[in-house]
């Protein structure tokens, strides 16, 4: 066993051990310095400080209760933090908001509850198998633990086509869960169209958001937009950056939320835009620490231990290490049962409306013609090419050739003659490079 107060020693940083707190993945180790010592002669050491100490993942907190400095250690043992007792915790009970959502647990293992209305959205992120499915089944299911689908509806978009799959056909999806990259387009812009829709009826009721309408007009629930896999999406299509872009600046009055999860956090995908309009941001174990710092702004999340284990920042910037809650699917199941029905496809449905009203537009009324029209031009097409010239040499003659002289009936006839060419001419067909091999194969 180490003794940090002589590890630290070493470095020149003296003080006294306060206390620890054990939780289901780390111990912290709350370290009381002396007056004068400066954080950064701590951090610049953190890797000797480890290697001291024999751990692999050692995290330096300053954000501690009586000036001490947090030590985070990963536990030999890890305990999974299951939801359900979570969610049955006097915390839970006593959660306030409108949309409380569990976050997971503290270091201490007592439950972490946020609400996502005053978020007023929320990015994760994370690498692969770190636990970030886990933590937005954790989501899902604590908003429906304390709304009814009155309340709440969800949409949700996985690229993947696994995760989100046990929400189909249940009475809180306001549409089926949505796999395809165009439909999720679809999906986002029916979101902006019923957040406008919103602000009409906000308007003529003289409110300003869905609290005070519920208070004053009725009812009108929540929605939840879930997107897994958000940098597929941004990647495939440009225009869904702008459509999230539009929903988080607007749809928060409207009773609209938005949760983006990306397992590739890079500058790309996670644009100054988005961090603006995102300042909740809950990162799982990263790659790398420039991972870290595009997603919180600074390092760290690359020194977690993954399973579920994440750092928290707020909308006010405090940072915080939170500790997942895990569900199987099987529990997930057995929470949806009595919410099974059959929803439906919204998307579809418009998009049949639309190519049905486009097919309207682009049919053009046919005119109906003269009967004698049409059969002069039966007549005319029937015709061969000398029959056509004598045709149009008769009419020639009863038109101009009583009126011209003798002098110019030569004249009269040759420009009758290129006349004639000209109209009855037929169509040349254009020569592919297939019939222009043939004909030198014959040759």
């Amino acid at each position: 066993m180490f003794d940090l107060e002589e590890i630290l020693s070493h470095y020149g940083v003296y003080g006294k051990v306060e206390g620890e707190s054990v939780g289901p993945l780390i111990k912290q180790i709350r370290f009381k310095p002396k007056a004068g010592t400066k954080m950064k002669n701590i951090t610049s050491a953190i890797d000797d400080i480890a290697r001291e100490m024999g751990v692999k993942n050692l995290r330096v907190s300053n954000v501690c209760e009586g000036g001490c400095i947090g030590f985070e250690i990963a536990n030999d043992v890890f305990e999974t933090v299951a939801l359900e007792n979570v969610l049955a915790s006097k915390q839970a009970q006593q959660a306030k908001g409108a949309l409380p959502i569990n976050l997971g647990v503290a270091i201490d293992g007592s439950p972490v509850f946020a609400d996502l209305a005053k978020m007023p959205h929320l990015l994760v992120a994370g690498a692969t198998g770190s636990g970030k499915s886990v933590g937005l089944n954790a989501f899902i299911i604590s908003l429906i633990k304390r709304k009814k689908p009155e309340e709440l509806k969800f949409v949700m978009i996985d690229p993947k086509r696994i995760e989100f799959s046990v929400y189909n056909d249940q009475k809180y999806m306001l549409m089926p869960v949505i796999t395809d990259n165009a439909d999720a387009s679809a999906a986002l812009q029916l979101l902006v169209d019923e957040m406008n829709k919103r602000y009409e009826r906000f308007e003529k009721s003289l409110t300003k958001n869905i609290e005070e309408y519920n208070q004053k007009e009725g009812s009108m629930f929540y929605i939840v937009a879930v997107v897994d896999e958000f940098s597929d999406l941004v990647l495939t299509d440009k225009t869904v950056e702008k459509k999230i872009q539009m929903l988080a600046q607007k749809a928060r009055a409207a009773g609209i939320h938005l949760i983006l999860a990306t397992q590739r956090p890079s500058v790309d995908v996670v644009t100054g835009s988005i961090k603006a309009n995102f300042p909740s941001r809950l990162a799982f174990k990263t790659a790398s620490g420039v991972d870290s710092k595009t997603i919180l702004d600074a390092t760290g999340a690359e020194d977690l231990v993954g399973r579920g284990d994440a750092l928290f920042l707020a909308a006010n910037g405090q940072l915080s290490r939170i500790h997942g809650a895990y569900i199987s699917t099987e529990g997930i199941e057995e929470i949806l049962k009595p919410y099974r029905c059959r929803v439906k496809p919204l998307l579809k449905a418009q998009s049949q409306v639309a190519s049905t009203a486009a097919d309207v537009q682009t049919q053009k009324p046919q005119k109906k013609q003269f009967f004698l029209i049409r059969w002069a031009k039966s007549v005319w097409n029937f015709l061969s090419k000398t029959e056509k010239k004598k045709f149009l040499k008769m009419i020639w003659l009863l038109l101009i050739g009583a009126f011209v002289g003798a002098k110019t009936k030569n004249k009269s006839s040759e420009i009758f003659e290129s006349i004639a060419d000209t109209l009855t001419k037929p169509k040349r067909r254009t020569r592919t490079a297939q019939t222009k091999r043939k004909t030198t194969h014959r040759r």
